[in-house]
């Protein structure tokens, strides 16, 4: 009988002392929509089995892509560099440009001046591509430094927006920390603009829940991003009567999306991680059961399944135009995707050590 109390009383505590341990997270309560249906323009054709592998092994990842009039492709690594590469006679090769710094690479965006505007964690940054010469452009507002300077675009007169997508949980090497965010939810990202001239960066918005890939609409009075544990795509409004407003464009977006690049037609593309995830539903409705779970070992409990990311085409206005999967999880997690004017679109990888090429059939921009 002694046993088998012991046998009742074990689980018992072991629960207890799973309940009272401390978290380090601090989930919020968010009743996540069931997503919408992946039919019409969004069924899962599989039609970027036709996209190109360029630099397999060569590259770490792609977060962040830019593309050069010389025909180079500039890269972003998650050890801090920017790297380069040229084809030529079906064969990549691969430099590096410059050791940016220490933190992760993210978003790339050419600057008026000719420099590459990179985001990396822990700044804002300008790389000069011929010299390597690496210049630090802002690394803080207001006293708070960024945790986490994720994507940029450049409008005409030179200023730089980018999001910081958290101040709460700093990116570094190899926490990949947007995990804390994914499971905490909370309001942590900015919205910011850079001044070249001025030297000045101002906060457009705070209270944002991380803000990731950000793009100028065609008539440039207005920004896109979204904002990717949330699943929705917003605009703000630069000038105009509507100066200063934060409008929804796109709420429940199909997947999870991280990079945002325009069109040269006024359309959007959005590189699409994966699709929606059950298990971060479940944790966003269940902040208690969040909490409980991440007290685990991280390899338990983060088991999001298989990569199925996507390109999401749509309009400025929020209609989805066209979409491109990835049927057998070659690009892992497509962090971003960045259209050329000849309507080839090249995919940038969060996970995999590759860069992209497709080219949609009669689709061009």
């Amino acid at each position: 009988m002694r046993y088998l109390w012991l046998t009742m009383l074990a689980p018992a505590a072991l629960f207890g002392l799973w309940h009272v341990w401390p978290s380090p997270f601090d989930p919020e309560f968010w009743d996540e929509p069931e997503p919408p249906a992946m039919t019409g323009v969004l069924e899962p054709r599989g039609r970027l089995a036709a996209a190109e592998i360029l630099a397999e092994g060569l590259v770490h990842s792609s977060e962040g892509i830019a593309l050069a009039p010389d025909g180079a492709v500039y890269a972003s690594q998650p050890d801090g560099s920017l790297v380069r590469v040229r084809l030529a006679d079906g064969e990549a090769r691969v430099e590096t440009v410059a050791q940016v710094t220490a933190a992760p690479g993210l978003g790339l965006q050419w600057l008026a001046d000719g420099r590459l505007g990179a985001a990396f964690s822990d700044g804002l940054y300008a790389v000069d591509v011929r010299t390597g010469a690496v210049e630090l452009l802002a690394n803080a507002h207001d006293g708070l430094r960024f945790g986490f300077a994720n994507d940029l675009d450049v409008a005409a007169d030179g200023t730089i927006y980018f999001t910081d997508s958290s101040w709460r949980w700093p990116n570094e090497v190899p926490a990949q920390s947007f995990i804390f965010d994914m499971v905490e939810n909370r309001a942590y990202g900015r919205l910011l603009a850079h001044d070249p001239h001025s030297g000045e960066t101002r906060q457009l918005l705070d209270g944002l829940y991380y803000p990731n890939g950000v793009a100028l609409a065609a008539d440039g009075r207005s920004l896109f991003f979204v904002e990717t544990f949330r699943y929705r795509l917003n605009r703000y409004w630069l000038s105009g009567p509507r100066a200063g407003e934060l409008e929804r464009v796109a709420e429940n977006l199909p997947g999870i999306p991280d990079g945002l690049r325009a069109g040269g037609a006024g359309n959007l593309y959005i590189g699409m991680d994966t699709q929606r995830v059950p298990l971060l539903r479940f944790l966003h409705r269940n902040p208690y059961w969040a909490r409980m779970i991440t007290k685990l070992p991280r390899a338990i409990w983060l088991r999001a399944g298989p990569p199925r990311g996507f390109i999401l085409k749509l309009t400025e206005d929020g209609e989805y135009l066209d979409s491109w999967h990835d049927p057998d999880g070659r690009f892992g997690y497509i962090a971003n995707v960045v259209p050329a004017d000849d309507g080839t679109l090249w995919i940038g990888s969060l996970t995999n050590p590759v860069i992209g090429r497709f080219r949609p059939e009669g689709d061009a921009d």
